[in-house]
């Protein structure tokens, strides 16, 4: 049976072609092919992101870097002064130079690219932040590399001019012993036959023609151009020295000019001081000339400078006449800025209060206020700032403002510092600190204190303190803080930090007062050239630091508060203390230390010595965190 065939083949097309039409209509479709669009190049390759094209070609700047600098390595090792090529160290160092300058543009460059394309915490973020570190860590190594090239090359340099002047010296008494042979034809001074002359030149003085004398006078030529190199870099030595003595006596003249300065104001201000003694011994006469003829108030008078001895004995009078010694008022950190010795706190002040406090402190003689966002009166502090520095009787570089990145912005520490300056109403900090070790959950319930369905903390413990310092070095280049630090560092969690820091904490923030005197941490502080800055000095209100022996007994000895004992411990140790207070009476007095002698710090070191040996230090602020953090006191508890 035939069966007839029939072509549907225009059927199936209009089937296709109405299928196609139909998904090119859909959103997703579009987008899908919008996208596919924008990620490919027209040969059907990836488009790579700019960020990614930007690191890609700093990446490869910092590798054609370091080529020149293996080339520059090879120079500066060479030993040999013939084989010595300045121009080309010259010209390599220079554009080495050159090239770190501009790859460190490009990163910066590269870090804001970042931080505009996203401004809110994202995964691709965090990836450009991880390709930022990596570019700048491998930048700063070539940066290393290459201080050491440069290290090697001076101290090559330094030994070619020691061989050149021992060259140049040898030449000098060869041509002295040449000239005395031609001053005379007595055989004395002529030179014995087999006998190398000077210098070991075996050269025959019968005649020679021909290649003989030409291989010679190449020989003379060649000893002569070397001799004026050695000459030359001689030269050079002897000017570069000249340069460096002439920089010296330069420097000696403006001392000189300084002293002279000073000794004619030394003169001019004697002069005043014997202009005012003759003044007042001829007003003196005149007086006494008044008197002299009244012995009636003569008389009166050897009466009362009788009397006086003696209602006034010499131990009152004389002793109290002599003005007290004053503990230090300022401390220098080890980045070279001063740091007052007390300063404003801040924490638990009560809302309201704060502006008040703080305007009235910078206004009678405070200089440093400690504050913190965690603390969440930043705004407040900020308006007492404002309206102290409104008066006019200080300036805004006269005061020392601390505040602290809390641990919720751990990983995010810039963002953290410009919260605290929005809040402030600030450009810059003086003092930015780690107010604790740890990580809270950044995208937590709460911007503060995030907790966990059990109502704890809600911490993440992967997170490395370590890689938090890393963010706060990289503020410095930022402008908006003129030092770093930490604060609540144990000694194991800072000797966990020293290794990987570029820039070393500046201070160290510790609850610290004679029931917790933590000598490990201020002893490791001070050897690393840390300042501490001490908070609750008094430990808490009504607490049992201001009824104990030795603060009471100090405190009737000298006439003063124990309060006042407690905050003046801290300066006989280089410690700054933080005094908090919104009383004006008491923000007043508590700016006025006293200087405990001896005998003081001794009792007190007493006290400390005997809690800590029976463990019963005090430590009166530690938030419920559940993590320890190497404090003795409650690592044994």
């Amino acid at each position: 049976m035939a069966i007839s065939i029939n072509d549907r083949t225009a059927e199936f097309r209009h089937i296709v072609n109405a299928a196609k039409r139909k998904q090119a209509a859909k959103p997703g479709s579009q987008r899908l092919l919008g996208d596919n669009q924008k990620t490919t190049t027209p040969d059907g390759k990836p488009r790579r992101s700019e960020f990614a094209r930007n690191a890609a070609e700093i990446g490869r700047g910092i590798s054609a870097t370091m080529g020149k600098l293996q080339k520059l390595a090879q120079l500066a090792k060479k030993r040999s002064l013939f084989d010595d090529n300045p121009v080309e160290v010259n010209e390599l160092t220079f554009i080495i130079k050159q090239d770190l300058s501009r790859l460190n543009e490009d990163i910066r460059n590269l870090q804001a690219l970042s931080k505009r394309l996203h401004p809110k915490p994202d995964q691709e973020g965090e990836n450009n932040k991880n390709i930022l570190l990596l570019l700048q860590g491998k930048l700063g190594d070539v940066g290393a590399n290459f201080k050491d090239v440069l290290e090697i090359r001076t101290k090559n340099i330094q030994a070619s001019r020691s061989r050149t002047e021992a060259f140049v010296s040898n030449v000098g008494q060869h041509a002295q012993f040449a000239a005395l042979q031609q001053q005379s034809a007595s055989p004395l001074y002529g030179t014995p036959k087999g006998t190398p002359s000077p210098g070991n030149d075996l050269i025959s003085l019968t005649p020679m023609v021909g290649d003989q004398q030409m291989q010679l006078q190449m020989m003379e030529e060649g000893g002569s151009n070397s001799y004026i190199q050695q000459r030359g870099q001689a030269i050079e030595a002897i000017e570069s020295t000249i340069n460096e003595l002439g920089s010296i006596f330069g420097q000696l003249a403006a001392m000189v000019s300084e002293q002279s300065e000073m000794i004619q104001r030394i003169d001019a201000n004697t002069e005043d001081v014997v202009d005012n003694v003759e003044g007042a011994q001829k007003e003196l006469l005149k007086y006494w000339s008044s008197v002299s003829g009244n012995r009636w108030l003569i008389a009166k008078m050897f009466g009362v400078l009788s009397f006086f001895p003696i209602s006034y004995p010499k131990s009152s009078f004389l002793c109290h006449s002599v003005s007290p010694k004053m503990p230090p008022s300022t401390f220098t950190l080890n980045n070279g800025l001063e740091i007052p010795a007390v300063g404003l706190g801040t924490w638990q002040s009560p809302a309201g209060k704060v502006k008040i406090a703080v305007s009235y402190a910078l206004q009678n003689g405070y200089k440093l206020i400690d504050g913190a966002y965690c603390y969440g009166n930043e705004d407040e502090v900020g308006a007492g700032i404002a309206e102290a520095l409104a008066t006019g009787k200080i300036k805004r570089e006269d005061i020392f403002v601390v505040s602290k990145v809390w641990t919720t912005y751990s990983t995010r520490v810039e963002l953290g510092l410009n919260k605290s300056l929005k809040a402030l109403g600030l450009d810059y900090v003086d003092l930015f600190l780690i107010h604790w070790p740890l990580l809270m959950n950044p995208e937590g319930n709460d911007d503060r204190f995030p907790t966990l369905p059990n109502g704890s903390r809600d911490i993440i413990h992967s997170h490395s303190h370590i890689d938090t310092w890393k963010q706060m070095e990289s503020l410095l280049s930022t402008g908006k803080t003129k030092s770093i630090g930490v604060s609540n560092y144990s000694a194991r969690y800072l000797n966990e930090l020293l290794p990987h820091c570029t820039v070393k904490p500046a201070v160290n923030q510790i609850e610290n007062h004679p029931a917790l005197p933590q000598q490990e941490i201020v002893d490791l502080c001070k050897k690393e050239g840390i300042h501490i800055m001490a908070y609750s000095p008094l430990g808490s209100t009504g607490g049992p630091l201001l009824t104990a022996e030795p603060v009471v007994k100090i405190a009737e000895k000298h006439g003063v508060s124990p309060s006042k004992v407690l905050l003046s411990y801290h300066a006989p140790r280089g410690s700054t203390v933080i005094a908090k207070s919104i009383t004006p009476e008491r923000i007043q007095d508590n700016l006025e230390l006293i200087d405990l002698d001896q005998d003081d710090q001794t009792l007190l070191q007493s006290y400390s010595d005997k809690l800590v040996s029976e463990k019963k230090w005090q430590r009166f602020v530690y938030p419920p965190f559940g993590i320890d953090f190497g404090f003795p006191d409650k690592s044994q508890s």
